[in-house]
């Protein structure tokens, strides 16, 4: 496992955010990822599509994350959908039963695509979640942990650009 988590937001439309999430999802570095989508939701972003070309290893509770993140996007009448998941976790994403639950594409701009129908049904009728996100706004943290150690050092780029307040330092809504 490595001891860190990046993960860099993208808005690709008014209601649509791509996450790059690059590393191990894990007991240490889940939090990062969940508050990094809840911020992207908070700026309006509904239907969230993770990248997961660059991840090593996903434990329990990154598993347990996604469900979270699935429960607040739908709340928040969006989706997510994952994307570009590697070879050696593609196993356990359809034992796991996460496949049945959310859509999986292999690559991101499939899922963009089939996000297509949903985003003008939103901008035809839905009011935004917070408000629109730019197009194009870019925003990345980083967090890194020891083995059994809380996540420490966490950090964020352009958040405070986007007037969001302890975005990353918090773990999000516990359930």
């Amino acid at each position: 496992m490595s001891e860190a988590l990046d993960t860099t937001v993208r808005y690709t439309g008014k209601h649509t955010a791509v996450i790059v999430v690059t590393g191990d999802v894990d007991l240490h570095t889940a939090p990062v990822l969940r508050a990094e989508a809840l911020t992207a939701m908070t700026q309006g972003a509904r239907h969230l599509v993770l990248d997961m070309a660059e991840v090593d290893f996903v434990d329990s509770t990154g598993l347990s994350t996604l469900i979270v993140l699935l429960h607040a996007a739908q709340e928040a009448g969006g989706s997510l959908r994952v994307a570009s998941v590697p070879e050696r976790l593609v196993r356990m994403v359809t034992m796991t039963g996460i496949a049945e639950l959310l859509p999986v594409h292999d690559t991101v701009a499939e899922a963009l695509a089939a996000l297509d129908v949903a985003e003008a049904v939103d901008d035809a009728g839905k009011e935004g979640v917070g408000g629109a996100a730019d197009e194009g706004v870019v925003m990345s943290a980083t967090a890194s942990a020891g083995r059994g150690a809380e996540v420490s050092d966490v950090s964020a780029t352009a958040l405070a650009d986007q007037g969001v307040d302890d975005a990353v330092g918090g773990t999000g809504p516990s359930r």
